[in-house]
C-alpha cells in the first residue's frame, strides 16, 4: 500500500521530518537555500512587513527574482490585513503587484486575510487570475466560504482545527476535500497532530486525508514531485 507524506503547506519552520513535504514562507531578501529533495517555498510581502512605498518597491522587485527559482512554488504569504496598521490603501497596491506577479510566473497565490474577504473577492473578480488563490490559516465562516467556493479559491487550516467553537471548523467541515489543505504556520504544533485532529473532525482515516491533500498538491500548477529531478535556478 503507498504511504503518502505530510504536506504542511504553509510554514515559518524550516526543519521537517522524511515523512514531510513542506513549503517554508520567506520574505523578500531571506537566503533561498538550494534544493535538496523536500524543501519548497513561498516568497512574499506581508501586509505586517510594509513600510514607505518605495522600500515596499524595492521588496516586490526582490520577490520577482526569487520567484524564478523552481522549488519556490508559491508568491505570498502576502494579502490585506485591516487590523495591521498599514495603510490600506498600500496594501491594496501591494498585494495585487504579488497577485500579477503570480500570474506571470504561473505560481498560486497565498494570502493572509483578516477582515477584507470581501475586497479580496472583488480585487479577484476584476482580475481573473488563472493561478489558484489560497487562504492560508483560514478563519472564514460558512456563508464566506460558500461565496469563496464559487470562485478559484482553496483554503488552507492550522492551529484553529483544535477550537471546535471557532466557525472556522464548521467551514472546514463543510468543505470538499479537493479544496482544502493543512498547514503549521508558526505553530508549536506537529503537521501529524494537525492532520489527526484533521481527520477527527472530518471523520474520516488520516491515511484517507493525506492522499486527498497529496493529489490537491500535485494538482497546483508547476508544482513537481520528481523530488530527483527538480531543479534550482
Amino acid at each position: 500500500m503507498k504511504t503518502f507524506p505530510y504536506i504542511d503547506i504553509h510554514t515559518h519552520h524550516a526543519h521537517a521530518g522524511s515523512a514531510t513535504v513542506k513549503v517554508v514562507n520567506l520574505f523578500p531578501g531571506d537566503d533561498i537555500p538550494a534544493f535538496s529533495g523536500k524543501n519548497f517555498y513561498s516568497v512574499g510581502l506581508h501586509p505586517w512587513s510594509l513600510k514607505t512605498k518605495e522600500e515596499n518597491s524595492n521588496s516586490l522587485l526582490i520577490m520577482e527574482d526569487v520567484l524564478e527559482f523552481d522549488h519556490v512554488l508559491f508568491a505570498g504569504e502576502c494579502g490585506l490585513d485591516k487590523i495591521s496598521g498599514a495603510d490600506f490603501q498600500e496594501q491594496k497596491r501591494v498585494f495585487m503587484a504579488q497577485a500579477i506577479m503570480a500570474e506571470e510566473y504561473q505560481k498560486p497565490l497565498i494570502i493572509h486575510c483578516v477582515r477584507a474577504y470581501n475586497e479580496i473577492i472583488e480585487m479577484y473578480n476584476s482580475y481573473h487570475p488563472s493561478v489558484p488563490w489560497i487562504f492560508h490559516n483560514y478563519t472564514g465562516n460558512r456563508e464566506i466560504t460558500e461565496q469563496l467556493l464559487k470562485k478559484q479559491f482553496l483554503f488552507s487550516f492550522g492551529k484553529i482545527l483544535f477550537n471546535e467553537k471557532t466557525k472556522a471548523v464548521d467551514s472546514f467541515r463543510m468543505l470538499p476535500l479537493e479544496k482544502v489543505f493543512l498547514e503549521t504556520d508558526d505553530s508549536d504544533h506537529s503537521i501529524s497532530d494537525i492532520y489527526a485532529k484533521a481527520a477527527e473532525v472530518k471523520n474520516l482515516p488520516i491515511d484517507e486525508l493525506k492522499e486527498a491533500v497529496w493529489g490537491n498538491f500535485n494538482r497546483l500548477e508547476n508544482v513537481s514531485f520528481d523530488f530527483q529531478q527538480q531543479g534550482s535556478k
